[in-house]
Formats: structure tokens, C-alpha cells, sequence
């Protein structure tokens, strides 16, 4: 059966149909895959499964779906830095290009069992480090509604496969805002829940201390839909934890009346005028369902404070976590003639700009002679900010803050930046740190758009209230009511 525009219909509406009998995990694997195809030139694909996919939605095809089943036969996608057994998983690195894992992440093992079907591997900015979706060793991740921009990173292909539409679901990771700011600038949803909640185990790390497995979506139901497959404590992920929610779908409502919600006070911020008139007018509908809306204020020395503290905790973690990609223990190796020249050709030639530039700086920060006044002292600012979170969670229900100050940014004015802060630097690119930094709930929705690119806004609840992050974000969305220009495209 010919299935038209399958990429309008939400995961339960995919569900019903195969229930129904009117399609089969045949016909939408191959529609996944032809639409796929199509948006090939995105760059977002590192493997594709076409073979295995269609060979097991043929196996499904003769089952009998199960009603309380609902992601039976649903295709996804699965960022390379997620092991998947016996295929090539290599966080778009040269030094993991030949790598095949003989084990499985708890991630995709749990998505095999529920037998939703993995379409391929999705680019990222190589190792999780990045936020531009540049810097993959295959390459640049082109922004699906504008090629010309960028898509954000670090996982660029996941939300630009959801965005066109290719599958109704993918699975990212989000150390800083590697999953919000993609979905940001695609126009999707992204969601990092509470740390802990989904494993880590078979996740290469980046920073384990904010490292979190999370969603992209165009639903909210969709989101809440996954989670309940992937919230499973687990023994082999030492971070794991259980949770104090569960039946996040069906619990998901958009009833919000009596939630107290703060808004960051951005009357520092000079945003797009058209854009502030739709948030402003987003926050009186809140109010007229009897949610209390204030505009708070933030320590503005924590804010500025955010992306010299992620860089200091993150590169000095990564720098500790990789430190056996050397091409003894592990990684491609190129030949020295001893260990020391062995592992510098091999990690000279291994790794990316970005990432060197990232494991110097790692490295400074742990030595002895700068750890105290680097590394320490980060800790001990972040700590001050999870305080100040702490203060406001007690306040209130939810924290709505912007993901970006604009839509996604052409790639030529990317790659222009320079490598160093500017001396005046906007933090309101950095406030989706705010999340990493206490392991809180976070999902990123469209609001708008703004020269026909799309621009997101960011809610965030205290840790384990994930489900008043999800329902917030329905009632948003289901008032946004934000339309996704590429769903609406037919399949020729």
C-alpha cells in the first residue's frame, strides 16, 4: 500500500493504522526509506540500514500488532555515538571510522525490543563536540528548511531527519545543548529529560557529568511516547537511576492551570520585534488559563559565568574520558616507532580541529599547576549556579527561557568566528546550559519563524518533574500551533 505524506502523522496516528490493518511496517519502512533518499543532500545519514530495515518490517508485517504496542514497526533513526551491535558506529571520528561494536547500548536494545526499526546513523560534530553541525568527519549537516544554514549541533543529522520528516522520531545526546539547538533551528522538538532517567550504557562520553541521552520529535506525544520505552533503570549505567514518574503518555494533558512559571527577564536582550510579540502574546494565553507568569531575573555574573564553566568541566572531562583513543588501547592506528610516536600520529591524524583545540584546553585545565584555579573553581561556580536553580524550582513550576537570540546563522558566517570569545559575548546563546548544569528536565518547541527559518523557546522544570515539562510543552504547542513547512511535502 501507498502511503502519501505518512511524515504528517504523529506516531499514534501511525499506530492506529497498522492496527487497523490499512498499512504495514512494509509500507512505511518504505516510505521512510524513499524519503529518505530524498533528502539525501542534507548529509545528515553516516550508515543506512535499507536492507535490514526492510527485512525486518517484512518479519513484522505478519504479526499481529499489539494495541498497548505503539511504537511497533515505527522507523527511527539513532545518532552514531550510540552503539549499535555489529554496526559501524563512529561518532563521525577518523579514529573510530573502522569501528564495530560487539555489544549494544541499553538504548537501541530497548527500542529492538518494543521491534521499532532502526533506518540508519545519524551525522554529528565529531565526538558530541560541536554546535554547529559542522564538524563531522562527512562533512557539513545541511539545515533542511535553508541549506545555506546551519543546523546546530551536536546532533545535527537527528534533527534534520525529523524536521524532513524522514522518521517521527530520533534519538540524540545533549552535553550543552546538543539536542535543544538543533531543534531550535530545524523547527522540531528536542528534549533532554532529568539526568539519569534514559542510560548511558553503550553512549560513547563526552562529559559524563552532564552527558544525557535524549529525543527529537515533531509531537510532544511523540516524545512522551519514546520516553516510556527508554525510562528503565539500569544496572550496566552506574548514573542510572529510577524514576519517581511513569505512564508519561498517558499522563500527558494540557491542562496547566495552577502552575507557576517564571520567565527570564530578557529587557536586556534585543530580540527580533515580530518574535517578542509572539512570545509576549504565547505568555497572556498562559495567563488566561490561570497560570502564573513572572518575569524573574538571573544573577547575570552565573549567566556570563555559563559557557567559560562548560568549557572548563567539559573539555577537562572529555580529555579524561578519550584518553584511550590513543591507537594502542583503542582507535585507528598509525604506525610509530614507539608508543609515544604511535599514539601522537595516530591522534594527530585521528581527530578534528575542534576537538584538538578541545582536549589542549582539557588538558590545561587538569594540570597540576592550573587545576585549582581552572578546573576547581568551575565546580565550584557551577555548584552556585544549581543553587541559584534550586531557589527558583522552589518558587516555581517551570523556567522558560529562549534557546538562541535568532534563527539558525548562515554556514559562511559560521565558520567566520573566531576560535575565542568575543569581548562581548551574548549569553543568551548559552542558556540551555542552565539544564546540563543541575540535570533538569529541558525541551525545546518552534514558536515561529523569522525569514522563514524557525526559532524555538526552551521550557525547563526542576529534576524528576518531567512530566510538568512535557505538559507544559503540549499546552505551548498545541497553542503555537507551529506548521513545518516540509511535512506538508508530497513524495513524488
Amino acid at each position: 500500500m501507498k502511503i502519501n505524506n505518512y511524515q504528517k502523522l504523529s506516531i499514534v496516528e501511525l499506530h492506529q493504522l497498522l492496527v487497523r490493518g490499512e498499512i504495514n511496517p512494509e509500507d512505511l519502512i518504505s516510505a521512510a526509506i524513499k524519503r529518505m533518499k530524498k533528502f539525501n543532500h542534507l548529509n545528515a545519514v553516516v550508515s543506512s540500514f535499507p536492507k535490514d530495515a526492510t527485512k525486518k518490517a517484512k518479519n513484522l508485517s505478519g504479526w499481529t500488532v499489539a494495541t498497548d504496542n505503539l511504537l511497533f514497526g515505527i522507523p527511527f533513526v539513532l545518532k552514531d555515538n550510540i552503539a549499535t551491535i555489529g554496526q559501524k558506529t563512529t561518532a563521525c571520528s577518523n579514529i573510530l571510522a573502522n569501528f564495530i561494536p560487539n555489544y549494544d547500548s541499553t538504548v537501541n536494545r530497548l527500542l529492538k525490543e518494543v521491534h521499532a526499526i532502526n533506518l540508519a546513523k545519524t551525522a554529528l560534530d565529531e565526538l558530541g563536540m560541536g554546535g554547529d553541525g559542522l564538524y563531522a568527519n562527512t562533512g557539513y549537516v545541511y539545515n533542511p528548511w535553508n541549506v545555506k544554514h546551519i543546523t546546530g549541533g551536536s546532533s545535527s543529522g537527528s534533527a534534520a531527519l525529523v524536521a524532513a520528516g524522514v522518521v517521527p522520531f530520533s534519538i540524540g545526546t545533549d552535553t550543552g545543548d546538543s539536542i535543544r539547538k538543533p531543534a531550535a533551528f530545524c523547527g522540531v522538538i528536542g528534549y533532554k529529560p532529568t539526568f539519569g532517567l534514559i542510560s548511558r550504557n553503550g553512549v560513547f562520553p563526552y562529559a559524563p557529568s552532564l552527558d544525557t541521552v535524549g529525543i527529537l520529535a515533531n509531537h510532544v506525544a511523540d516524545v512522551a511516547i519514546v520516553l516510556d520505552t527508554l525510562v528503565k533503570k539500569d544496572d550496566q549505567d552506574a548514573t542510572s537511576i529510577t524514576s519517581n514518574e511513569n505512564n508519561y503518555f498517558k499522563n500527558l494533558t494540557d491542562q496547566v492551570s495552577g502552575l507557576k512559571v517564571a520567565v527570564l527577564n530578557y529587557d536586556f536582550y534585543h530580540w527580533n520585534k515580530s518574535v517578542k510579540t509572539t512570545f509576549d502574546q504565547l505568555m497572556t494565553k498562559l495567563t488566561n488559563y490561570q497560570v502564573q507568569v513572572d518575569h524573574v531575573n538571573f544573577d547575570h555574573d552565573l549567566l556570563a559565568a555559563l559557557l567559560p564553566v562548560y568549557m572548563i568541566i567539559s573539555f577537562a572531562e572529555a580529555t579524561s574520558c578519550h584518553a584511550s583513543l590513543d591507537g594502542i588501547n583503542f582507535g585507528v592506528r598509525k604506525p610509530g616507532k614507539n608508543y609515544q610516536e604511535t599514539m601522537i600520529k595516530t591522534r594527530s591524524s585521528g581527530f578534528g580541529n575542534v576537538v584538538k583545540r578541545r582536549y589542549v584546553i582539557g588538558s590545561y585545565a587538569l594540570s597540576e599547576g592550573h587545576q585549582k584555579e581552572l578546573f576547581l573553581k568551575a565546580k565550584k561556580v557551577r555548584r552556585l549556579i544549581v543553587q541559584a536553580l534550586e531557589q527558583l524550582f522552589a518558587k516555581y513550576d517551570a523556567f522558560i527561557v529562549m534557546p538562541s537570540s535568532n534563527p539558525a546563522p548562515p554556514i559562511k558566517t559560521t565558520l567566520k568566528k573566531t576560535i575565542t570569545l568575543p569581548k562581548k559575548h551574548d549569553y543568551v546563546e548559552d542558556l540551555l546550559l542552565l539544564a546540563n548544569f543541575n540535570g533538569s528536565p529541558s525541551i525545546t518547541i518552534p514558536l515561529t519563524t523569522v525569514d522563514d527559518l524557525p526559532i524555538g523557546i526552551t521550557i525547563n522544570a526542576a529534576p524528576f518533574k518531567d512530566q510538568i515539562a512535557l505538559n507544559l510543552a503540549q499546552f505551548l504547542s498545541n497553542q503555537i500551533n507551529f506548521k513545518n513547512k516540509l511535512l506538508g511535502e508530497e513524495d513524488e
